[in-house]
């Protein structure tokens, strides 16, 4: 079961391995740091399904998803997270809601949201929209939902995150699957008969960013993929593809990083092992051995070569403390996920 843990990193460094780990869901900050300073969370990759522990406490924690940060990381999906010691102030659509212990608080990750807090405890589950079960207008109804404590749904939800946290590690890949499928239709199946139907989850712009997105990731292997295809196959112009990506930077920068990456989990797959570097290279799109080599360098300080002995090991067996390396790569591998509603 992938896993990481920033529990054990140095105590001076913590807080920093904490907040990269986080980075693809919040920008991070504290004030008010007091001797009483603690963080800590740990997390599983089930797939659909992303669950973990987190702690924080001896400061005022600051967590804000703003339209730039759905921007670069638009998955959809939805983050879940159940209340288990202190409280914290959600932030949704203008409204403020205070949590206490026993609610379930769920946010929308194609929205902004925000959370201020000066102790919490919780388990977090991030959800593919797709594992939910839910049609579009109930979708559309779940940010700043919050299940109170005394609900039937969020008792039976919480103390399902509970047993998830404890016996999710010892399983194995097929059953942790297998669970975190169900535990999305099942989280579904509670939610709906409270939701109700709500504005769109996604400004335009945004929307027209996954789409973008989504057509790019399905076609890195293609040796056209470029601005100008990217342009016809969405039915715009060059210019209005640029203002459209401006979130993100250079649309030419996105592709090449994209393409670096599935390069970079190849070459650390076992099933890759037949192919040389530049069979898997020129798979994803590179056709210049010395452009592909210069490029690999400089997006991850390693060779190629030096990649295929020591990239598996990162992205599969990290250390304790590795979830700065772990998570993002985790949110990307769920923006990818196609699956049914």
């Amino acid at each position: 079961m992938p896993y990481f843990n920033v529990s054990n990193a140095p105590p001076e460094l913590r807080f920093d391995a904490y907040a990269e780990s986080v980075d693809p869901i919040f920008d991070t900050r504290r004030e008010a740091v007091s001797d009483a300073f603690s963080v800590g969370l740990d997390g599983f990759n089930a797939g659909p399904v992303l669950i973990g522990r987190s702690r924080m406490w001896g400061a005022a924690f600051h967590y804000d998803r703003d339209i730039r940060k759905v921007a670069q990381t638009g998955v959809e999906a939805v983050l879940v997270q159940i209340i288990t010691r202190g409280g914290d102030v959600r932030l949704h659509d203008g409204e403020a809601i205070v949590t206490r212990p026993g609610d379930i608080c769920v946010a929308d990750m194609t929205r902004p949201f925000a959370t201020r807090t000066d102790g919490c405890e919780n388990i977090s589950m991030v959800v593919h929209h797709g594992a939910l079960g839910l049609d579009e207008p109930r979708l559309d109804g779940l940010h700043g939902l919050v299940l109170r404590r005394e609900t039937l749904a969020a008792q039976l939800l919480g103390e399902h995150a509970r047993m998830l946290v404890e016996r999710l590690p010892q399983a194995g890949a097929d059953d942790a699957l297998a669970v975190a499928r169900a535990t999305g239709l099942m989280m579904g199946g509670l939610i709906a008969p409270t939701l109700q139907e709500s504005g769109p989850r996604a400004s335009v712009a945004v929307a027209a960013l996954f789409r973008i997105k989504r057509f790019i990731r399905a076609n890195l292997a293609h040796p056209e993929l470029g601005p100008d295809m990217v342009a016809r196959a969405m039915g715009m112009s060059r210019a209005s593809l640029y203002r459209a990506f401006a979130p993100l930077g250079s649309i030419g920068d996105f592709i090449r990083r994209q393409r670096l990456e599935r390069v970079l989990s190849d070459l650390g797959d076992a099933a890759q092992r037949g192919k040389s570097i530049a069979e898997i290279a020129y798979g994803w799109g590179f056709a210049d051995w010395s452009t592909f080599s210069r490029a690999f360098k400089a997006a991850f300080g390693i060779t190629p070569s030096e990649a295929r002995t020591g990239a598996g090991l990162v992205l599969q067996q990290p250390e304790a403390g590795a979830g700065d390396v772990l998570l993002p790569h985790w949110i990307r591998t769920m923006e990818t996920l196609r699956l049914p509603a």
